[in-house]
């Protein structure tokens, strides 16, 4: 769909550099908060509201009208206008991608209290030529102003088609227990995007169906549920509360101002900052979806194949080549190739090992716009060029660790039938449902098409407490050693003398079975070598796990990458670098 490059993490050398962080920038004018009157009118939407006016004031109370049935949205006739704030590959001018258009929208909800739920939590795939749209759970509540009616405030996310890119969304209109409805204010006003920074904003008509929803009980106990397993959360001011010794704004990750949200986790306790936008904080920064990008190497490339390898240890000496039909070249070059030299990135097959050069190619672009499986694959295995043994030399390609997906299902259609995938049947199951993550991991980007085969290497949705939870289960020593080769996790986790280390460049960055590594003695006082284990996302994503127990964490889209300030901070808590 869009062009992008650099799925790698352009940090090398920025994350051996401190950060000094900037202020955050004062944020901008925003419009009052919105009456009944406007809400039950016709005139427009002039400007972006303040983030207040989709939350609920002092002066409220739960809303007394039930919700439970469909809630649509009118979307080719909402009225709608844009700011463009950064374009990169000019989308906003292309008049074919509707941008300011929403993507249809139906959507079944159920109120719990003040909370509603709905019901369908994963990407909803449509006719929009560039949007898919993501509902999440909002607020319901009455004021004396409303005169009967009440409020409702919902959260929701546009996803780009085929990427990755998030922008976040709010909207808010009237509504009685009967169906009538007032039509909505709108607007996405932050998002997590290296080339594509707007404003939009609008009104449209709603429409809601009340009726009984056979699974409305089973959704309320989920949501609930989902609330309780949350890690215990205290806003990221409070660290030094906690910590004295902590100077907070050693945690402010690089390129501040380009926060999505940031956080640290340690002894358990989940300190985290606002959900920044343009006119204040995100009311719902508890469920405000994050991409992935390369994070998925980490999560899912590198965890499903450690699940595999645990469970049939032949998978990852396997050939390529008799995995994966498309990869039977005339030349060979995939037959002594694994899939362990290909979450380790080191196939020997590459044009270029200087560093992203060949992720950054411009051949790159027929991948990433490719929708179908069929295209993607044989792009895979016909890019790159056999220049050196398997094993021997790294170079990093999204498009290994696609092979490496499909790889993967392939080999577990054989074993458990041609249904099998590796992600429903395996990843999700035995690692994401078992820590009891929130349902925006019940899915990844798939293909296009009939294969739906998943990307592997970039394509997850998850919150700030998914991401806290699922590296603080990744620090922790048992945890999640009970489901994964314990070689293998170990290595992953930089943990192990066996661990199969790339190096990255002199600065002492490696790369391991889908994680990258960096030994903090270089810049620390440690006596000893000093991992410490990271994933890493396109445009400023970076997730930490520090010895001792400790998770730091960052969605950006500066394109900044580094932490080695927050690593020298929270030593003096961790203890990990003894001198």
């Amino acid at each position: 769909m869009l062009i992008f490059k650099c799925l790698a993490t352009a940090f090398a050398l920025a994350v051996l550099q401190s950060c000094t962080p900037t202020p955050i920038e004062a944020k901008k004018e925003a419009a009052p908060a919105i009456s009944l009157d406007f809400l039950r009118g016709n005139e427009p939407l002039l400007a972006p509201l303040s983030t207040r006016a989709f939350q609920p004031p002092g002066n409220h109370t739960t809303g007394s009208n039930h919700f439970e049935g469909t809630l649509t949205l009118n979307t080719l006739e909402a009225l709608s206008q844009i700011e463009v704030l950064k374009d990169t590959y000019e989308i906003a001018g292309n008049e074919s991608l509707n941008l300011t258009q929403l993507p249809a929208f139906s959507i079944d909800y159920v109120s719990d209290g003040a909370d509603l739920i709905p019901l369908q939590r994963e990407p909803q795939r449509g006719n929009h030529p560039y949007w898919e749209i993501i509902a999440k759970p909002g607020l319901s509540w009455d004021m004396d102003a409303d005169n009967g009616w009440s409020r409702v405030a919902l959260p929701f996310s546009l996803k780009e088609k085929n990427q990755n890119c998030i922008h976040n969304g709010l909207l808010t209109f009237l509504y009685k227990s009967d169906g009538s409805t007032s039509r909505a204010a709108w607007q996405i006003t932050s998002e997590t995007c290296l080339y594509l920074k707007v404003n939009l904003w609008g009104t449209v008509d709603t429409d809601y169906e009340p009726r009984n929803i056979p699974a409305a009980d089973e959704s309320v106990a989920a949501y609930r549920r989902e609330i309780a397993r949350r890690l215990p959360l205290k806003p990221l001011s409070n660290l030094t509360l906690d910590y004295p010794a902590l100077t907070l704004s050693a945690f402010h990750p690089p390129g501040v101002n380009d926060a999505t949200v940031y956080g640290l986790v340690m002894d358990g306790v989940h300190y985290r900052s606002d959900c920044a936008t343009r006119f204040g904080p995100y009311p719902f920064c508890e469920v405000l979806d994050l991409p992935s990008y390369s994070l998925a190497k980490s999560l899912f490339g590198s965890l499903a194949f450690q699940l595999l390898s645990n469970r049939w240890p032949e998978f990852q000496t396997t050939p390529i080549s008799k995995l994966v039909p498309e990869c039977k070249t005339a030349d060979k070059r995939w037959d002594d190739v694994t899939p362990f030299h290909l979450v380790n990135m080191t196939t020997g097959n590459y044009d270029s090992q200087v560093v992203n050069m060949d992720e950054d190619a411009e051949k790159m672009t027929t991948f990433f716009v490719a929708e179908t499986h069929d295209e993607k694959v044989r792009f895979s295995c016909e890019a790159w060029p056999r220049k050196a043994k398997p094993g021997t030399r790294w170079a990093y390609h999204t498009t290994d660790t696609y092979l490496l997906g499909v790889a993967m299902n392939n080999f577990l259609k054989r074993k458990l039938g041609s249904q099998a995938d590796i992600y429903r049947d395996v990843l999700y199951p035995e690692i994401i449902k078992q820590l009891d993550i929130s349902p925006s991991l019940r899915w990844t980007q798939r293909t296009y098409d009939k294969t739906a085969q998943p990307f592997t290497g970039y394509g997850m949705v998850f919150h700030a407490d998914d991401i806290a939870r699922l590296a603080q289960a990744l620090n922790s020593d048992e945890s999640l050693k009970q489901y994964l080769d314990s070689v293998n996790f170990d290595s992953s986790r930089f943990r192990s003398d066996a661990i199969a280390q790339k190096m990255y460049d002199a600065t002492g960055i490696a790369y391991s079975l889908g994680f990258w590594g960096i030994d903090a003695s270089g810049w620390m006082p440690c006596k000893d070598t000093t991992w410490i284990p990271f994933m890493s996302g396109y445009g400023g994503i970076t997730v930490a796990m520090f010895p001792n127990g400790g998770v730091y964490y960052y969605f950006t889209d500066s394109n900044q990458h580094g932490f080695h300030t927050a690593t020298v901070e929270a030593n003096k808590a961790l203890n990990y670098c003894e001198e």
